[in-house]
């Protein structure tokens, strides 16, 4: 069941299987943009499924891709294993709607299952920026998938993927981010990276209230990423997904 799926702008608060969550949706240039953020209720609500796709480019162009990404996940929603997942939406999406000379529509995406009986996060990425993971016990931020990349959706049909899982505990924090997260630069060019970014969650996270409220949390981030770029617009499309297991 579809909890909710969107690639308009917003900030909303949701609840899966054993997880709160927080989505910031801010489409560049448009109402619309080519983020498409998808959560889903699955296993007579035992489980979730989280779907993140950035589709390359942005406006009217790139929420039509999202869109069509978005109905092959209901096609392919009974398809259980994270890898075969992105296996099953990379061949549907590359082989069919190619006009022949056309430019490639490129998509990269992260997915996950959470069980929340067992606390088991199964992930796997389409050529997507890695998550990370903050263990409350550790307080620090780390990243997801060393070593899983994998080609975007739209380049090559028959491409694999792998997964890999990880437990997790109550209070632990995943953030799921589109590629504009870690692009953004300075006014004097340096851009942020992935590692940046992670230091820019600790450094939001210490000035939190604990546990900190995701919704705060995440306006939070957002706006330290802006002043970091100097500027409020975001050049490409920015989704940011925040997830804390509550059971």
């Amino acid at each position: 069941m579809e909890l909710w799926a969107g690639n308009e702008q917003a900030h909303r608060h949701v609840k899966l299987a054993g997880l709160e969550g927080d989505v910031i949706a801010l489409p560049s240039g448009g109402r619309e943009g080519g983020d498409l953020c998808a959560l889903f209720s699955c296993g007579a609500e035992r489980a979730a499924r989280i779907v993140l796709a950035d589709c390359v480019g942005h406006g009217f162009a790139a929420s039509g891709v999202a869109a069509h990404v978005h109905r092959l996940l209901h096609k392919f929603r009974d398809v259980r294993d994270t890898a075969g997942l992105l296996a099953a939406l990379n061949d549907d999406f590359t082989l069919s709607g190619q006009s022949p000379g056309a430019p490639l529509r490129l998509t990269t995406v992260v997915t996950a299952t959470f069980d929340c009986g067992t606390g088991e996060f199964n992930y796997a990425y389409a050529a997507h920026p890695r998550m990370l993971l903050l263990r409350v016990r550790e307080a620090r931020w780390q990243m997801l998938g060393e070593g899983l990349e994998g080609l975007p959706l739209g380049f090559i049909a028959g491409e694999t993927y792998s997964q890999q899982s990880v437990r997790l505990e109550h209070g632990d924090m995943v953030l799921a981010f589109s590629d504009a997260v870690t692009e953004v630069k300075t006014p004097e060019g340096k851009q942020l990276t992935a590692e940046g970014f992670s230091d820019l969650a600790a450094m939001t996270l210490a000035h939190q209230s604990q546990p900190p409220a995701l919704h705060n949390f995440a306006d939070s981030l957002v706006k330290t990423i802006r002043r970091y770029q100097g500027k409020e617009e975001f050049q490409d499309d920015l989704t940011l997904l925040t997830l804390r297991r509550s059971l």
